[in-house]
């Protein structure tokens, strides 16, 4: 006989009976319709029809493998494991007979002497434990999750409620803050104009300070230039001071000096004040600045025609040439001219402000201080309403249920690197030991599939790689008791992958639990 049929004693649940379902090897249950004997077998993609007898005789007919389930006849061929007491699956049917047991009920290796053992029982019963598990955990997480989703709702509410409460307190703020404006610019225009006087008047009077000092030099230069005084300044007495030398020859030739004169032969004080103070100011030296000896600095070798100290020491008891000296300075003629001095007037600092003045500063600055202090607080304000603004515009889930991540952070610690993220904010990565921390990107959007949007985050736009992309993470939700990464990696260059479970992720328990006896899943 060339079809072989497979009879399958399948265990039903109710009383324990033996069904007897009759159908060709590899085939499920919900294929028998279309393997009835003796009726002729149409291949299933409706290639053609073979007489029932060629279905499982080890020759592929079919071109989609229909017709030989049960053998490894056909490359394409499937064959149906039923697995009682698991999970029933297809395989391929190159792998029947192939020495390797592939289903857990051994029917997959009915005529190769393989040794196979049924653990269909062993295997259901530990999936079963686990799936048990897993629908506690869900259970467990779905009560905290909806704990989780009644307090957004009440945290919603209470940050909406702020909201409007920080829009109208700015509102009032933002009043009294332009009345604090108007005041602190009403009371600086005194102030200023207080301040600007009294700079004024004190730089009026250092100027006035500085000209009679810039007079009286220039009246002792005067003095010091008029040889014969005669109260005029010459051509003749000018050229005996060859640093006023104007084309860098180091000479004042006549017409050098006449020209200084302004063309004249000789000009009186007040002439030489106007005119000609003003362009030798700067070059002009006294006697005494002439023959003054050269300055010694400190730490340099005296020049060597100034005697050593000791040697001063050594002129005698009575230090003999220092009287000497003193002789030769009381002798001087009274009549000779003192050298103009180079006076200007020091660098100070303003005085201080008078009383009235100083009020006024007072005042400005107390109101200066009050706008500042309301401005600050409109600031803050304006602060917390962005702040809020923001938070209630992110999409925390279809019902807020992962709201109560925000402004939290979570760490994975591996051998290397501390990975943090922070939900809504950024992810980053930090060595260990050393090292700067680096952004592997920003809070971007959700990204799980279209009917599980919420089950995955992306974080984009992070620190950019040598040479390649910015750095990215797409974080996994998974259900879990507890808010927690347990892993990360790098899939691909600059793209990270995180695992995440947080209760927020659990859904109500739907996929059913195997039975211990099945007709077919």
């Amino acid at each position: 006989m060339r079809a072989l049929l497979l009879v399958l004693g399948v265990l039903a649940v109710a009383g324990g009976r033996a069904v007897e379902v009759k159908r060709p090897r590899g085939v499920s249950l919900s294929n028998r319709a279309f393997y009835e004997e003796p009726k002729p077998f149409t291949c299933l993609d409706g290639s053609r029809t073979i007489p029932f007898d060629r279905v499982n005789d080890d020759y592929c007919d079919c071109a989609d493998g229909t017709d030989e389930p049960g053998t490894s006849a056909c490359s394409n061929g499937k064959f149906h494991c039923t697995n009682a007491g698991f999970r029933p699956m297809y395989i391929p049917s190159s792998r029947v007979n192939d020495g390797v047991c592939d289903c857990c009920d051994t029917t997959d290796e009915y005529n190769s002497g393989a040794h196979c053992q049924n653990t269909c029982r062993e295997m259901g019963k530990k999936e079963r434990e686990e799936l048990e598990q897993k629908a506690e955990m869900a259970r467990e997480g779905m009560l905290m999750k909806q704990k989780f989703i009644e307090e957004a709702k009440k945290g919603r509410e209470e940050k909406q409620a702020r909201l409007q409460e920080m829009i109208e307190k700015r509102q009032n703020v933002q009043t009294d803050v332009d009345a604090l404006k108007a005041k602190k610019e009403e009371v600086e225009k005194p102030e200023i104009e207080a301040k600007d006087a009294h700079k004024k008047a004190w730089e009026e009077k250092r100027e006035a300070e500085q000209a009679a000092l810039e007079k009286k030099r220039s009246q002792e230069a005067f003095t010091e230039l008029d040889e014969d005084s005669d109260g005029t300044l010459s051509v003749q007495e000018l050229l005996l001071h060859s640093e006023l030398d104007k084309d860098g020859d180091g000479s004042l030739s006549d017409q050098e000096a006449q020209d200084i004169l302004g063309g004249s032969e000789s000009v009186d004080l007040a002439t030489f004040q106007d005119t000609v103070w003003p362009q030798i100011r700067e070059k002009y030296k006294s006697e005494s600045e002439a023959a003054s000896p050269p300055h010694i600095e400190e730490g340099s070798e005296p020049h060597p025609e100034i005697p050593h100290e000791e040697d001063t020491e050594d002129e005698g008891e009575d230090g003999g040439e220092e009287d000497e000296e003193e002789e030769d300075d009381a002798d001087l003629d009274e009549d000779h001219k003192a050298p103009p001095s180079k006076v200007s007037v020091e660098e100070t600092e303003m005085p201080p402000y008078d009383e009235a003045t100083q009020q006024l500063i007072d005042a400005a600055e107390a109101a200066r201080n009050e706008y500042e202090e309301a401005s600050k607080a409109l600031r803050e304000i304006e602060d917390t309403i962005r702040s809020l603004e923001k938070e209630i515009s992110l999409d925390f889930g279809a019902h807020g249920e992962f709201s109560y991540m925000y402004g939290q952070c979570y760490d994975l610690t591996t051998s290397e690197y501390i990975y943090r993220l922070c939900p809504f904010n950024r992810v980053t990565q930090k060595p260990k030991v050393g090292g700067s921390e680096t952004n592997l990107g920003v809070w971007g959007n959700w990204a799980g599939p279209e009917n599980d949007k919420f089950s995955a985050m992306k974080y984009d736009q992070g620190t950019g790689c040598w040479q390649g992309p910015s750095r990215s993470t797409l974080v996994k939700l998974y259900c879990g008791k507890e808010t927690v990464v347990t892993s990360t990696s790098e899939p691909s260059r600059c793209e990270y992958l995180m695992e995440f479970y947080t209760p927020a992720a659990c859904q109500h328990p739907t996929e059913a639990l195997p039975s211990e006896d099945h007709d077919e899943l």
